[in-house]
C-alpha cells in the first residue's frame, strides 16, 4: 500500500442566479451532472466505481460536491490505474473551479487488488460545508455588480464567491466592475476590494470578492 499526498489551495461561498438587473437570491447548492455515469459499487453506497479516467474525475467531484471528507473509489480499467489516480486528483484540485476554491489538499492510499485498484481518499477543506452551500451561482458576469451592491448593502458578509456559467468580461473587466461598485457604495474607501479567481488559469469558474477582512 502506498500513500500519496497532493497539496492545493483556495476556497469560499454563497448561491444565486441572476440575469441583467434582476437578482434572485437562493440558499441552495447543486452539483452539475457528470459527463459520464458515476455510480456506487455496493448497496451500502460507501464505495464509488470508476471504469474510466472521466469516471474517476466525476467520482472525486461527487465527493467534493457533497463536502465529503473521505471516500473509497474502485477503478476497473486496463489503463495504469495508479497514474490515473494521481492525475485525476491533480485535475480536480488545480483545474476545477470548486476544487481550486474549496480544497486545501487531496490525499489517498491505494491498494491493487486482483480485479480492481482501490483508492481510499481524504479531502481537506479550506471552507466549511456551510460556506460551500453559500456559493452564489450566476448566469453571467453581468450579474456581479448587483450581487456586490446587495452584499455591501446587507453588510452581513465580508466576502462573496460567485460561480459563473458564462463570462462576458475578462479579468480586467471584472476588476473594473468591482472597483466601479465600490466607488458607488463607499465613496471614501481607502482599501480596494480584493478580487480572486479560481482556478487561477484562463478557464476561471469562480470569482471571489473580499469586501473586508473578517
Amino acid at each position: 500500500m502506498r500513500k500519496k499526498f497532493i497539496p492545493l489551495s483556495l476556497a469560499l461561498c454563497l448561491t444565486l442566479s441572476g440575469c441583467g438587473g434582476n437578482v434572485v437570491l437562493e440558499r441552495s447548492y447543486s452539483v452539475s451532472t457528470p459527463h459520464s455515469e458515476v455510480y456506487w459499487e455496493n448497496e451500502g453506497a460507501d464505495t464509488l466505481r470508476a471504469d474510466s479516467y472521466q469516471d474517476l474525475v466525476n467520482a472525486l467531484l461527487l465527493l467534493l460536491g457533497e463536502h465529503s471528507e473521505e471516500g473509497v473509489v474502485r477503478i476497473y480499467s486496463e489503463e495504469d490505474a495508479a497514474a490515473m489516480a494521481e492525475q485525476a486528483c491533480k485535475e480536480v484540485q488545480e483545474e476545477t473551479a470548486l476544487g481550486a476554491y474549496l480544497l486545501d489538499y487531496i490525499s489517498y492510499t491505494d491498494t491493487q487488488e486482483r480485479a480492481y485498484y482501490e483508492m481510499h481518499v481524504r479531502l481537506g477543506y479550506r471552507r466549511t460545508a456551510e460556506e460551500q452551500a453559500g456559493i452564489v451561482t450566476a448566469t453571467s458576469t453581468e450579474a456581479l455588480p448587483d450581487l456586490l451592491r446587495l452584499t455591501a448593502r446587507e453588510g452581513a458578509l465580508s466576502r462573496i464567491a460567485v460561480r459563473f456559467t458564462y463570462f462576458t468580461a475578462d479579468r480586467d473587466g471584472i476588476r473594473d466592475m468591482v472597483r466601479s461598485v465600490q466607488e458607488e457604495v463607499d465613496t471614501g474607501f481607502t482599501e480596494p476590494w480584493q478580487v480572486n479567481f479560481y482556478p487561477d488559469t484562463d478557464d476561471v469558474g469562480i470569482v471571489e470578492v473580499v469586501l473586508r477582512e473578517a
